[in-house]
């Protein structure tokens, strides 16, 4: 008989990449259950869907708990009146919690003895360049990893810069597992003719400063175009970034594909374009999904100088690292790429892409709950 698994992210599990991995490597191991906002892929009977109360009223106890510091009252308040979760009779023999936010429900509503914790950004700077974050978040965060930290199995984040961090000040060392995606059996296509097509996709989010890109790209010569494929989150900033594209010529605003579809259609692309200046600690140490898609499609990629992207990229030969975050220095540097090295660099994430797959996490994260 399978043991139970429990997986929980206060997410829509039917967009989170990390949580659908999740799912896909221990679905055929455990008897896996979810709990989260949204799941299609788990069979409805072991799916435990999370109702959050955002009523104006439910918002100002947490604020006033979190303005005093009251982090152990706050905690108990989310989990008993904030979310609203069905919980089964069944004890689960493992949980695998999502973020700090999934670890209150994981002790308190379903009290597994066996609680694995994975970490998609270091939790304590996840909003660092807000005021009102670093005021009303930072210290419960701190509180929670100081907390949890101890009673977890087994810890996990996505690369070594973070697990580093973990460790300094939660004297913990996270294991990692990166974001890389499925393996995907393409072929690199050659640039047609001179032109060089750089495509960058993910959510519209003014922190990253998407707008630079599109700078960096009204400099780039007659030979380049950027197709920007944005999942609108935060519409206003979408908008503004519409008409900064607008009458640009080499510029557009292209409509996103399913999630499924992000790797076969950027295939048709010659680079993956990701500049992500340091706006806090998360973005300095990022390596997100989009870094591995991109290789699974067979691009080139082009980013900033972002230590965890700039060292794979190095590694594997698989693009350009620009020198630094100023829109005319970018430019600059990406003019003077040639043809030559894009089949090149195509040609490299091609030869990379088996390795880089995200086949190689599944037998660390199986390995991981054998330990427990």
């Amino acid at each position: 008989m399978k043991k139970s698994l429990l997986i929980i992210s206060t997410t829509n599990q039917d967009r989170d990449p990390r949580v659908i991995r999740q799912i896909n490597f221990l679905k055929d191991e455990y008897e896996l259950w979810c709990c989260g906002l949204e799941n299609s892929r788990v069979p409805k009977d072991r799916f435990l869907p999370i109702t959050i109360n955002k009523s104006v009223l439910s918002r100002i106890p947490v604020l006033i708990l979190r303005l005093f510091r009251a982090y152990r009252m706050l905690e108990n308040y989310i989990t008993r009146y904030k979310l609203k979760i069905d919980c089964p009779s069944v004890k689960f023999d493992f949980i695998l919690a999502n973020d700090l936010d999934s670890l209150p429900i994981a002790f308190k509503l379903f009290k597994s003895k066996n609680i694995y914790c994975d970490f998609h950004e270091y939790a304590p700077a996840e909003f660092e360049d807000k005021f009102s974050w670093r005021l009303l978040h930072r210290g419960f965060a701190i509180h929670q990893c100081k907390r949890y930290f101890p009673l977890l199995k087994n810890i996990t984040t996505v690369c070594e810069g973070i697990a580093t961090e973990y460790q300094k000040h939660f004297n913990r060392k996270p294991v990692v597992i990166t974001n890389a995606a499925t393996y995907s059996n393409l072929q690199p296509m050659k640039p047609a003719g001179s032109k060089i097509r750089l495509i960058h996709h993910g959510v519209a989010i003014r922190s990253r400063r998407i707008e630079l890109m599109i700078e960096v790209a009204k400099m780039l010569d007659d030979r380049f175009s950027l197709d920007l494929m944005l999942i609108p989150n935060d519409e206003k900033y979408f908008d503004e970034l519409k008409l900064q594209t607008e009458n640009s010529g080499k510029i557009n605003m292209i409509e996103p594909v399913s999630f499924n579809q992000i790797i076969p259609f950027s295939n048709k692309y010659d680079a993956g374009i990701f500049i992500l200046p340091f706006t806090n600690f998360n973005y300095k140490f990022a390596l997100p999904n989009k870094f591995f898609e991109f290789i699974q499609s067979r691009l080139a990629i082009i980013t900033g100088p972002s230590p965890e992207m700039a060292d794979f990229i190095n590694r594997y030969k698989l693009g350009y690292v620009t020198k630094s975050f100023k829109p005319s220095e970018i430019a600059k540097e990406i003019n003077s790429i040639t043809n030559e090295q894009i089949i090149q660099w195509k040609a490299n994430s091609h030869n990379s892409a088996r390795v880089l797959a995200s086949e190689a996490n599944k037998t660390i994260l199986l390995n991981l709950f054998k330990e427990i």
